[in-house]
């Protein structure tokens, strides 16, 4: 017994907390003015509720007036019956006008607040989904509390005015009470079969809308990988993959329609058994002289009048949990804390120009069990300009992305102007800061658009100068459209080192405190690499900047080179004093140098020339020191 109270408490409680959340979900979208509409709707949609319920009574006096011989009478309750009739149907095409408006709003706000926080989240959650599946789940919860909001509108209100106007009026006119014993039976009958009925579609639901957004993943990481899927010729793998992921969601419909059918049909053989029964009763009634012929015609009236709310009230419970389950997805997405909660400094960078960039004893890692960064400590004094060198995976790219904040370290401290990064607030740091990154991505939008987006309100002229710097001018002379070419989803339109311009122009129009050069021409030929240095040495030109790189040629110029391996800093100094010492850096600049030399060997004798085999044994005599 206590075990099956607790079963109620909790069944109650999180009945509770759907509730809560299905008002605050859809109060809390809703504007003002959206708000007053949604009132003047629900008046509107009680309104026609409340005719229709009536209504029938005028249609029960005409048939008593009809057989009584009272033509007069009889016709003015059928006109009646049909104003009735018609108002109820006006009145529901202005709610369909009103309502739309209100409905679209409301979609509108639920779709700007999801994204907006989707793009908040902190970036390790964005890594741990793909991009289609989490748009997937913002489209389905919206899509889900738009359901709710119909069901609520248009179901829910006017089962409560119909059905209060039926039981009003049949309690009223002293209808019998076997009767109104049936109409109860069936609606309890009816609820409890509908309830057994949603426990099972629920889960089947969950999985089918589940799987069905794994699939669209598959399907958007195709897409946005097609080029790879066309170099390797996979078309058919991919194919195979996306339609064994749709089956799967296919499969699971399947499960769930099956479900709604059986459930679907034991209800109506409720309902025509209840129906049977009430007509019959009335009948039997009519003959013995308790009822009139006006009153079996109101009893049959009202029992398709309550059988319509009841069977839409069934509609609409399933709608509210189909609705709580397609937004279960985006209420938890909603519900995780996002960057400014986890990260919630306020303060701002004091005074202009380049920033002193302190990182004192600083650790951290993705997995608790595998960290990456071990006690670096480092100073960039402002303007100045540090290289970060090292093998790949030896933690230097994941030093700039704590600099920008996209993660958390594990200890340590990381200071601009002697202000800890945690204490500032990450519009002010992020502000100061522009990223080049390896591999530049661009929205799919014209040119002027994407250098745009580093600072929206430069002028025409502030942006034709960050173009001069990077040296962006002479692509965009060649360029069909010029500023106003659309550079392709990502910006596959254009080639590396265009990209590459772009996004130096963006750091320039930016005008960064610190400037990131996270393996800015890694991905580059010598030549490209060559040009775009040039650029890169010009936007760096009085900023604080921290290179990553993996060439040396690149950096050789740098005030100071800190050399990284396995997390840890092992060398500091500048290009000459590292060489001098015959440490790590002198074996990597070395080892490229070899690279060097066996690229020009390539190209004048052959992979046969013995000047080739000396190249390559000096390579692999450098790599193991």
């Amino acid at each position: 017994m206590h075990f099956r109270s607790s079963i109620y408490r909790e069944r109650l409680h999180s009945l509770r907390r759907v509730l809560g959340e299905f008002r605050g979900g859809l109060w809390g979208a809703l504007s003002a003015s959206q708000r007053r509409r949604l009132f003047f709707v629900s008046g509107l949609v009680a309104l026609g509720a409340g005719v229709q319920g009536l209504s029938p009574l005028a249609l029960t006096t005409a048939v008593d007036n009809l057989t009584s011989g009272n033509l007069s009478f009889a016709l003015l309750a059928a006109l009646a019956y049909a104003g009735m009739a018609g108002t109820s149907r006006a009145l529901r095409q202005g709610v369909s006008l009103a309502y739309g408006t209100v409905a679209r709003g409301f979609e509108r706000d639920l779709y700007r607040q999801a994204y907006a926080h989707a793009l908040a989240l902190p970036h390790a959650v964005h890594l741990d989904r793909r991009a289609g599946e989490l748009a997937r789940t913002v489209t389905d919860g919206v899509r889900g509390w738009r359901r709710m909001l119909d069901a609520a509108v248009f179901t829910a209100l006017p089962f409560v005015v119909e059905v209060g106007t039926v039981c009003a009026v049949l309690i009223s006119a002293a209808v019998p009470s076997s009767i109104l014993g049936v109409l109860l039976a069936f609606v309890l009958i009816y609820g409890l079969v509908f309830h057994r009925g949603i426990l099972e579609q629920r889960g089947s639901f969950r999985t089918a809308a589940k799987a069905d957004a794994e699939a669209q993943g598959v399907a958007s990481d195709a897409l946005a990988n097609e080029e790879t899927v066309k170099l390797f010729t996979r078309e058919a793998l991919v194919e195979e993959s996306i339609g064994k992921a749709f089956a799967r969601g296919g499969a699971a419909w399947d499960a769930y329609n099956r479900i709604v059918a059986v459930n679907g049909l034991l209800l109506s053989l409720i309902f025509t058994f209840a129906l049977g029964a009430t007509l019959l009763l009335a009948a039997r009634e009519v003959a013995a002289g308790r009822l009139s012929a006006g009153g079996f015609v109101l009893v049959n009236a009202y029992v398709l009048q309550v059988v319509g709310p009841v069977e839409r009230l069934g509609q609409m419970a399933r709608e509210m949990v189909q609705g709580l389950d397609l937004t279960a997805r985006l209420r938890s997405l909603m519900a995780e804390p996002d960057e400014a909660a986890l990260s919630p400094g306020t303060r701002t960078l004091p005074g202009q120009g380049p920033l002193t960039l302190t990182i004192q004893d600083l650790a951290f890692g993705y997995d608790p069990r595998r960290p990456v960064l071990h006690g670096i400590s480092l100073v960039i004094p402002a303007g100045r300009t540090l290289a970060l060198v090292g093998r790949s995976g030896s933690g230097k790219s994941t030093l700039a992305r704590l600099i920008c904040s996209l993660y958390r370290p594990d200890s340590g401290a990381l200071q601009l102007d002697d202000v800890p990064i945690s204490d500032l607030s990450l519009s002010a740091l992020r502000s100061a800061v522009a990223v080049v990154p390896q591999d530049t991505v661009l929205l799919h939008d014209t040119l002027r658009a994407n250098l745009l987006f580093a600072r929206p309100e430069a002028s025409e002229r502030e942006m034709l100068d960050a173009a001069r710097v990077a040296g962006l001018e002479p692509v965009v002379e060649v360029l069909p459209e010029g500023w106003d070419t659309v550079v392709g989803e990502r910006g596959l339109r254009l080639s590396g080192g265009e990209k590459q311009r772009v996004a130096i122009a963006r750091a320039v129009l930016k005008g960064p405190r610190l400037l990131l050069l996270d393996e800015a021409t890694a991905s580059l030929d010598t030549r490209t690499e060559q040009a775009i240095q040039s650029s890169l040495d010009d936007a760096a030109r009085g900023v604080t900047t921290l290179v990553i790189a993996h060439r040396l040629s690149t950096v050789r110029g740098a005030d100071e080179i800190a050399v990284m391996e396995e997390g840890r800093i092992v060398e500091r100094g500048r290009h000459e004093v590292l060489l001098a010492a015959g440490g790590r850096y002198a074996a990597l600049w070395r080892a490229q140098e070899n690279s060097a030399v066996v690229g020009r060997a390539i190209g004048r004798h052959g992979a046969d020339d013995t000047s080739l085999r000396t190249s390559l044994s000096g390579l692999a005599s450098d790599l193991n020191r």
